[in-house]
C-alpha cells in the first residue's frame, strides 16, 4: 500500500503552481512538501485526514506534510488555485520549517477580507503569475521565502475545538500575542509530545522541564489549547497510527504498539473517540478510495475567466 506522491518540480526554486477545475482526487500526501490550496470559483469538499470540509470562492486551506488528504467536488464552474512548496529545499532559510504546522481556516468563520487572508490570497497569486510566464527562478525563491516568513508568522497559532461528536478539530488563533502570554510554552509541550509519543510520558517529566508545577502546566493545557496532557498524548498517537493505517501494510496489532498504546483494544478506543470509526473501518474506506479505479479526474474550465479571478487577488494586496 502506497499513495506518498512525490511532486515534480519543473524549477530549481523547488516550488509548483498550477490551476485547475478538480472533480475527484484520491487520498494522498506529500511526505516533503506543504500544498496550498485557494478556492478561486465555485465549491470544493476536502479531507484532510479524517475531517472534511467544504470549500467556497476566496477560502484557503493548507495540507501540511504528511496530511493524508482529498480532494472532489461536483461543482463543474470549481476552479482551484494549488501552490506546492519543498521543504527540505527551504529548511536552509527556514529551520524551524520541519516542525511547522501551518493552519488556515477561513472556512470557519468566513472572514474573507481579514488583511492577512488578503495578504495571503495576493502572495499565492503573484507565484502563479510568476510561474505561468517566462519565470526567474530567483524570484520564485524570493517569492516562496516571503510567502514561508508570512505562514511562520501568521498562520501556525492554533487550539483544539471539540465538536458534537467530540472530535478534536484544530482551530487557527489569531492575533494571540493580545490574549495570551503562554503559548510559546504549550507549542513546546506539543512538540514534546509529538516527538516522544512511543515512550511512556508523565506530566511530571513535563512540569520539571518547564519549572512549573503539575497542576500548574495540566490547567494551563486544557485552558490555553483545549485538550488535557492525556488527550494530546492520545490524539498524537492516533494520528500516527492513522498514517500508517493508511500507508503501510502494519496490522493494527502492529500500529498499537508501535505507537505507544497497550493494546489493539486500547488503540480502537481511542482511536474511535477521534476520528469516528475503528481503525480497521478507517483502512478499509482508505482502501477504497486507492482502487484502481480510483484515479485523478480533472474538468475542463475557463483560464481566461480564471486568469481575472487572479487579477482581483492582486488587486488585494
Amino acid at each position: 500500500m502506497q499513495y506518498i506522491e512525490k511532486i515534480g518540480y519543473k524549477t530549481s526554486a523547488g516550488i509548483k503552481a498550477k490551476v485547475e477545475s478538480m472533480e475527484y482526487y484520491p487520498f494522498h500526501l506529500h511526505d516533503d512538501a506543504i500544498e496550498i490550496i485557494c478556492v478561486l470559483n465555485g465549491t470544493v469538499n476536502i479531507s484532510d485526514s479524517a475531517a472534511s470540509y467544504t470549500l467556497k470562492y476566496g477560502d484557503v486551506h493548507i495540507f501540511n506534510k504528511n496530511d493524508p488528504h482529498k480532494i472532489e467536488s461536483d461543482d463543474p464552474d470549481n476552479i482551484l488555485l494549488t501552490i506546492q512548496i519543498d521543504c527540505p529545499h527551504y529548511m536552509r532559510h527556514f529551520d524551524e520549517l520541519d516542525d511547522a504546522y501551518f493552519i488556515c481556516d477561513t472556512y470557519a468563520e468566513r472572514d474573507l477580507y481579514a488583511v492577512d487572508i488578503k495578504h495571503l490570497r495576493f502572495q499565492l497569486a503573484r507565484i502563479h503569475r510568476e510561474y505561468s510566464g517566462h519565470y526567474s527562478d530567483i524570484l520564485l525563491e524570493d517569492m516562496a521565502k516571503e510567502l514561508l516568513r508570512l505562514l511562520l508568522s501568521q498562520f501556525r497559532q492554533y487550539v483544539y475545538k471539540s465538536d458534537k461528536n467530540r472530535a478534536a478539530n484544530i482551530v487557527r488563533l489569531q492575533n494571540i500575542d493580545h490574549i495570551y502570554k503562554n503559548y510559546d510554552r504549550m507549542y513546546r509541550i506539543v512538540d514534546f509530545v509529538y516527538t516522544n509519543f512511543r515512550k511512556k510520558l508523565y506530566l511530571k517529566d513535563i512540569a520539571e522541564r518547564e519549572f512549573l508545577s503539575e497542576e500548574h502546566i495540566s490547567r494551563d493545557l486544557k485552558e490555553t489549547l483545549g485538550l488535557s496532557f492525556t488527550q494530546l498524548i492520545s490524539l498524537t498517537r492516533c494520528e500516527e497510527a492513522a498514517r500508517q493505517l493508511s500507508s503501510t501494510k502494519r496490522t493494527v496489532d502492529q500500529i498499537a504498539q508501535d505507537v505507544g498504546f497497550a493494546n489493539r483494544k486500547h488503540l480502537a478506543t481511542q482511536f474511535k473517540r477521534w476520528y469516528q470509526q475503528t481503525p480497521s473501518e478507517y483502512r478499509t474506506s482508505i482502501l477504497k478510495d486507492l482502487s484502481s479505479d480510483s484515479k485523478v479526474r480533472l474538468r475542463p474550465f475557463d483560464y481566461d475567466y480564471a486568469n481575472i479571478l487572479l487579477d482581483m487577488y492582486l488587486d488585494e494586496g
